[in-house]
């Protein structure tokens, strides 16, 4: 079951981030400093804190911490708060090897909306079997899906392995409660070329 739908605005502070491109179907983040340039992650591995996903509205502008407005639950969606808002999620990733730490990922465009809500229900059918534990998570390929904007890549999603809660991720285990289907429009696109698909490990490293 998805996650979220599409349909007092507050500003976040400032975390580093890990980015999807959708139109480029390829991952970015940076190390610590609001100043640092941003890097391609190659190896997209990570653990999810989904106990913690959150939704809301998000209104993004260039250079600055994106302006947000969250949902008191994932089953209980906010009011648009104004003019050029977008439904979105966030969610803590971490990985020392991959990401350099904790990063927040998150995203209003409706193809990376759709990729989430597919991992939420691989989450929601294994988190039974893993009690306390959170999902390793491997962008395994893209997918491109073309319409009348272009083509876009949507990332492939998939728990690869659980892990116990690190002590970087703050916060302790809340209950997830799924919402209705995701329904965001994804952005206009140039088409590019896509990535190569990661190949498969022996072993999963993050």
């Amino acid at each position: 079951m998805a996650f979220m739908n599409s349909g007092t605005a507050e500003g976040g502070e400032f975390k580093v981030y890990v980015s999807y491109n959708a139109k480029a179907g390829r991952w970015y983040t940076k190390r610590d400093g609001k100043d640092e340039p941003q890097f391609e992650v190659t190896d997209m591995t990570a653990i999810f804190d989904m106990d913690n996903l959150q939704t809301g509205w998000f209104l993004f502008a260039p250079g600055v911490a994106p302006v947000k407005h969250m949902d008191p639950s994932l089953a209980q969606a906010s009011s648009c708060p104004g003019e050029g808002f977008k439904r979105g999620f966030q969610i803590d990733l971490f990985s020392e090897k991959n990401l350099l730490g904790v990063r927040e990922f998150s995203a209003t465009a409706g193809i990376v909306i759709d990729a989430m809500n597919s991992l939420h229900d691989q989450w929601m059918a294994q988190a039974p079997s893993n009690p306390g534990k959170l999902p390793v998570v491997k962008c395994v390929g893209v997918t491109p899906v073309t319409n009348k904007h272009g083509t876009n890549y949507k990332p492939q999603l998939e728990i690869v392995s659980w892990a116990d809660r690190p002590a970087a991720l703050a916060g302790a285990s809340a209950p997830a409660a799924p919402a209705a289907p995701a329904s965001v429009a994804p952005p206009p696109a140039a088409h590019v070329p896509p990535p190569t698909a990661p190949a498969a490990a022996d072993s999963v490293e993050f």
